[in-house]
């Protein structure tokens, strides 16, 4: 449904790059139908998995256009999204990239929670990056991974960065907003699955998540203060309060949610960063007390929730 959503866009006039990361299911079938049914697609697969930053440039270096559309498999999106994301960043010389509010769905893809962050219009840099991604103690973004951007500011960042893994994205947006400004649509053109549509607090990967968005985050306020020594200081030291807060919040998220050995997996990934295996071995040696409080106050939380419903 992602690819017929695509090609009914109100916005006729664009190519539509599907990149197949080494899919193991029948997504080359039906990618292969949609080509012979519309000129617009060029489909591409890959023999061995290239990861989402190399896949995700892999498409963009195809690109003949001069404004790239970022979009994933398994969300809907609004007949008019192409079309709005176009006229903001025509009509903003100043925009770097345009993104809008999204929508999770149930079941029946009916929209039961809306995530919208900003009012509608555009966004100066200087807020974007500093008051809100600096402002995040969870470090998470308030870009969901999809958006138009300009082609030209893609390849002068260097295109999205390996090392980031999944997140590479999120790196991409920080990098343009030290120079651009952003566009934010208000109304609801992306929807996806409960869940699915940031995967960033929910995965089994919590605390490689938090590595990789404390390194990003690292890097963009070290940038963005080069010049201001001592607002980098007053700085660092913020960051590393909301990081002491966010590695402890994740780390219960994980003896809440995951079983003692896969916490105990973690120890491996932090034992290059003394600070944060230190704030594991504290959890690690209260774990029996923490995991217990934690079950309790979920049992607390449902029976509170229960009482709450009509009837």
């Amino acid at each position: 449904m992602s690819i017929q959503d695509i090609l009914n866009q109100a916005f006729k006039s664009f190519e539509l790059i599907i990149c197949d990361d080494c899919s193991t299911d029948s997504t080359a079938d039906v990618c292969i139908s949609f080509t012979k049914r519309d000129n617009r697609i060029r489909y591409y697969r890959h023999s061995s998995n290239m990861r989402m930053p190399a896949n995700c440039n892999f498409g963009i270096k195809k690109a003949v256009y001069e404004y790239i559309a970022i979009l994933h498999d398994g969300d809907r999106f609004s007949p008019d999204l192409i079309q709005k994301w176009h006229n903001a960043l025509i009509e903003n010389p100043s925009v770097g990239f345009v993104f809008n509010s999204i929508g999770e769905t149930d079941e029946n893809e009916n929209i039961v929670r809306r995530h919208v962050d900003f009012k509608e219009g555009l966004i100066k840099k200087e807020h974007l990056l500093k008051q809100v991604y600096f402002r995040r103690w969870r470090f998470d973004s308030p870009v969901y991974g999809e958006a138009m951007v300009r082609k030209k500011l893609i390849e002068e960042h260097g295109f999205l960065k390996s090392e980031y893994s999944f997140y590479a994205d999120v790196d991409l947006w920080m990098d343009l907003l030290h120079f651009n400004d952003a566009y934010y649509c208000v109304d609801t053109l992306i929807t996806g699955p409960i869940k699915a549509i940031q995967p960033r607090l929910f995965d089994d990967n919590t605390i490689k998540t938090f590595l990789y968005m404390f390194k990003i985050h690292q890097k963009h306020r070290k940038k963005a203060f080069k010049n201001k020594p001592l607002r980098y200081l007053a700085e660092l030291i913020l960051f590393y309060i909301y990081a002491f807060f966010s590695m402890n919040y994740s780390l219960l998220l994980v003896v809440k949610n995951f079983t003692f050995t896969e916490f105990l997996g973690i120890g491996k990934l932090l034992k290059e960063n003394l600070l944060f295996f230190f704030h594991w071995s504290v959890i690690l040696l209260l774990y029996p007390i923490l995991f217990l409080a934690l079950k309790c106050f979920d049992l607390i939380k449902y029976k509170f929730l229960k009482r709450q419903k009509p009837g």
